[in-house]
């Protein structure tokens, strides 16, 4: 089954500003729902649940700022963007105050709004999407769920579990791709603040200015391009959950705003005086090693303690054992569903294959290549063939060049690569053997790809997809050359 397409609700009483948002993203990608008053938008909100709702300041039969707070008392997980037609937009701003997702100015600019509206849909998924500690069955919604049983996993959730319930700061550390915002968003969804917002920000992602002012907004002409008041992630998200992702990257400027925030509770608008209250639970995570950044005096002392109350450290996919076979099976399981295709199972020497594989981007990694492969599968079975050209993209594969005549000392060959600190063994193993049995095979059907293919016990189409990762070529003269 395939995913639904995100639902954007747009309330305004314009029939053009309706008819704008239903060509603003492209056919089946968003479900629009329009409602032209604030009673209209109200019921829609409740029956559509939508994914973001667009709401415009004014409306015939009520302001859309009560509007505004009637929808966060049904729902304060559905991001609500303002529209307004005024450049001074207190109404707006106040409701920025109060949790709004952000607000825009008419004329609407379609593709600055489809890129809000996209994040929003995200935040919206983040939010909605549960993330979840494994149960006895095998999850069928559409919940985001942790697996593995190995010691290393067990312990986080044994973690997740003794602090999702508390307030305490949560510092996740862990390589890229092992899953820190999964676990973040796993604390949020068992805590008390599971009602309230749920807001992402990669810090390495933004720029030094642009990530003060996302987070703790800025005041009009605090700098350059603030042409408007806009509140930070901190206000937007009073009585919920932040997650600083990539913290390790932020500037010492940004740390030290970030140790007042923690210290007082309260965040100062770039440009701005004003000291403003706020109630947000902060957990951050980064790939780096902080105690060594510290000590280098690259992260401040006083904010990593400040963030370390509670820390959550996730081991890399290559130390959690089986949880590898157990985390394959459910994507391939998943991604069969979202693709729309027959249950998918691996064959024993493909799940050997992932076994054996270093996964260097982790289980992020593994998702990846797993999705690939399962759109180069032809049948119901993940072959070993289908990974390879998953892993290395198409891409001829680099394998140590043999004198023609020798047979390859496969002992020396492990032995070498292992001191290499080679991170491809496997492939580079069964490429390494699969060379000379192709070309052997090829020359003694005189280059005929059936004959070959038969011999093989592989189809035509493998044969090929094996050639080319090998960069082994075949003319049309029926010679093979070799490097």
């Amino acid at each position: 089954m395939r995913d639904a397409p995100a639902t954007l609700l747009v309330i305004d009483d314009e029939p053009l500003i309706l008819d704008s948002f239903r060509l603003l993203f492209p056919k089946g990608q968003v479900r629009v729902v329009t409602a032209r008053s604030a009673e209209e938008g109200i019921k829609a909100f409740r029956e559509s649940e939508p994914d973001a709702v667009t709401l415009d300041i004014q409306l015939p039969d009520g302001s859309g700022l009560k509007t505004f707070k009637d929808l966060r008392n049904i729902s304060r997980k559905v991001p609500v963007v303002l529209i307004t037609g005024y450049g001074t937009a207190d109404t707006a701003i106040e409701a920025m105050r109060l949790g709004a997702f952000d607000y825009v100015l008419k004329p609407l600019d379609p593709d600055p709004l489809r890129a809000l509206l996209m994040r929003a849909f995200e935040t919206r998924r983040l939010m909605n999407v549960p993330a979840t500690l494994p149960s006895a069955n095998e999850p069928t919604g559409n919940a985001d769920v942790l697996i593995g049983t190995s010691p290393a996993i067990q312990d986080v959730y044994k973690s997740i579990g003794r602090v999702a319930q508390t307030d305490a700061t949560v510092l996740i550390l862990g390589e890229s791709g092992t899953g820190k915002e999964l676990v973040a968003r796993a604390i949020y969804h068992y805590s008390n603040r599971s009602a309230g917002p749920f807001l992402a920000v990669n810090c390495a992602a933004i720029p030094e200015p642009l990530l003060e002012s996302e987070l703790f907004g800025h005041e009009k002409g605090a700098f350059t391009g603030a042409s408007r008041r806009r509140a930070g992630k901190f206000e937007q998200c009073d009585g919920g959950t932040l997650f600083l992702d990539e913290i390790g990257e932020m500037t010492p400027l940004t740390q030290a705003k970030m140790l007042r925030v923690l210290q007082e509770k309260a965040v100062q608008r770039v440009g701005g005086n004003e000291l403003i209250h706020t109630d947000v639970r902060v957990v951050a995570a980064t790939n780096r090693d902080l105690e060594a950044m510290v000590a280098a005096g690259r992260f401040r002392q006083d904010l990593f303690y400040r963030l370390n109350v509670y820390m959550i450290r996730l081991s890399p996919l290559r130390e959690r054992g089986d949880d590898i076979v157990l985390l394959a099976r459910h994507f391939v399981r998943r991604f069969a569903r979202e693709l729309g295709r027959d249950t998918f199972e691996i064959h024993d020497n493909a799940m050997a294959m992932l076994r054996g594989y270093h996964w260097p981007g982790n289980v992020r990694e593994l998702q990846s290549m797993l999705k690939k492969a399962l759109l180069n599968a032809a049948g119901p079975t993940l072959l070993p063939e289908n990974l390879l050209l998953a892993l290395h993209a198409g891409k001829p594969m680099e394998v140590p060049t043999l004198k023609p005549s020798a047979s390859p000392d496969l002992n020396e060959f492990i032995a070498g690569r292992l001191a290499a600190n080679s991170i491809d063994l496997y492939a580079e193993y069964l490429a390494l053997v699969e060379r000379p049995l192709f070309l052997s095979v090829l020359r003694h059907t005189n280059y005929n790809l059936s004959q070959a293919a038969q011999i093989l016990g592989i189809s035509r189409t493998t044969l090929r997809t094996r050639l080319a990762a090998l960069g082994i070529t075949l003319e049309k003269s029926a010679t093979v050359e070799e490097e």
